[in-house]
């Protein structure tokens, strides 16, 4: 489930107990983390090819019976270029953006109204109100840890539709999923950018905006 603001007001912890690391009191990420070149390549890689290299995969199974070389042989040999097979591809389609709406709109509510439950009977299973990453400027949020919860919803929902509720076809993801493909990585981007421009320029916590 993705991640909202804190439930209550964040905390700070003391620099000056000895539970925490100096590192731990100075942040584990964003511009508190140092990272090596390797790794920043590495995140680059993949925030720049990995919508390419999923496309390639679901290209190949809907204009190649599955085939991940035969792609490559055509546009190699000839028989067929980027243009033709970008053409045959399925656009985002208005039924589609609705679904996939609906559905973020169904997992916000499931996050936001239901607090979780799963961790009350679960043995060993970590939920419910849970802190979360020490922050650049030392403060602690905390978050409602119901992602499991909301998995079991939708598929006792799902299920109930397929045999007795009937609201919508059973293969509705199936017909529709290089649309809904488009719709997750737009929307995708999107948090992710302003994830970054909200932590560059109106971050939660105020301290975090002063943390070189």
């Amino acid at each position: 489930m993705a991640v909202k603001s804190q439930l209550s007001a964040p905390k700070t912890k003391n620099p000056n107990t000895g539970s925490h690391s100096k590192a731990e009191s100075q942040g584990q990420w964003g511009r508190a983390w140092e990272v090596d070149w390797f790794s920043l390549a590495s995140v680059i890689f993949l925030l720049l090819f990995a919508p390419f290299i999923v496309y390639y995969f679901i290209m190949a199974c809907d204009q190649y019976s599955c085939s991940l070389t035969a792609p490559l042989v055509d546009i190699t040999t000839g028989r067929a270029s980027l243009p033709d097979i970008w053409a045959k591809t399925p656009p985002v389609t208005a039924k589609a953006a609705q679904l996939y709406a609906l559905w973020i709109g169904f997992q916000v509510l499931l996050y936001t109204w239901l607090p979780d439950f799963c961790h009350r009977f679960l043995p060993g299973y970590v939920g419910g109100v849970q802190e979360g990453a020490v922050t650049p400027a030392g403060i602690v949020n905390k978050y409602q840890v119901n992602g499991l919860q909301a998995w079991l919803i939708t598929h006792v929902l799902w299920f109930a539709n397929a045999h007795f509720l009937s609201w919508f076809s059973p293969t509705i993801i199936f017909d529709n999923w290089i649309p809904l493909l488009w719709c997750a990585n737009i929307l995708g981007y999107a948090v992710s950018t302003f994830a970054m421009i909200k932590g560059y320029l109106f971050p939660t916590n105020a301290e975090d905006w002063y943390v070189p």
